[in-house]
């Protein structure tokens, strides 16, 4: 039963590994994609404005 057990142990660790790994790889590639798209505070500001100017501008029901 102990060799089971250790095996379990070693494959839980290896998969929490893993899903780690992929968390960071993910974060990272969203982190430098919205980098990318955004340069400086005043782009930011600057989209901000053009999106409420597109929700005023959308054709209320």
């Amino acid at each position: 039963m102990k060799p089971l057990a250790n095996f379990v142990k070693s494959l839980w660790k290896s998969f929490r590994n893993l899903i780690w790994a992929l968390i960071v790889a993910f974060m990272l590639g969203v982190h430098n994609f919205y980098k990318q798209e955004t340069k400086s505070k005043d782009d930011i500001a600057f989209r901000i404005e053009q999106d409420v100017k597109e929700e005023d501008a959308a054709p209320k029901d």
